[in-house]
């Protein structure tokens, strides 16, 4: 009988510690790294890495992170403003996904894995 419960226990014990660490594992799942570099000469130069819920647009990620202000456009919408630094003039904000420049706006960017985003203000 004693040797009955500590199998019991045993198996018990093992299931429930190997249940916690499935769930673990899907919480993970959940979540992707984005890393943000936000610049532009001499007035704002911002680094920063945040845990995101996965498939969170570009957009929303980086709302999470700084104050960014937009303009509705036909093409959706333009980041006119981000940590209080405007886009004026000539000047606009430049995406870059991993390296590349963006062909899409932050609102269709999709982070399924680990993203590393620029925010660079540009000339036209």
């Amino acid at each position: 009988m004693k040797s009955f419960v500590l199998k019991f226990a045993f198996i018990f014990i093992a299931f429930f510690s190997i249940w916690g660490l499935s769930f673990a594992d899907d919480k993970a799942a959940e979540t992707v790294h984005l890393a943000l570099v936000v610049s532009s000469s001499n007035e704002v130069n911002i680094n920063a890495v945040k845990l995101v819920v996965k498939g969170i647009s570009a957009m929303d990620a980086i709302s999470e992170l700084l104050v960014v202000e937009t303009k509705e456009t036909s093409y959706g919408s333009m980041i006119m403003s981000v940590a209080g630094v405007e886009a004026v003039g000539s000047n606009y904000w430049a995406l870059y996904v991993d390296g590349k420049m963006s062909i899409v706006g932050a609102q269709d960017v999709v982070l399924d894995e680990d993203t590393f985003i620029r925010l660079n203000l540009e000339p036209f």
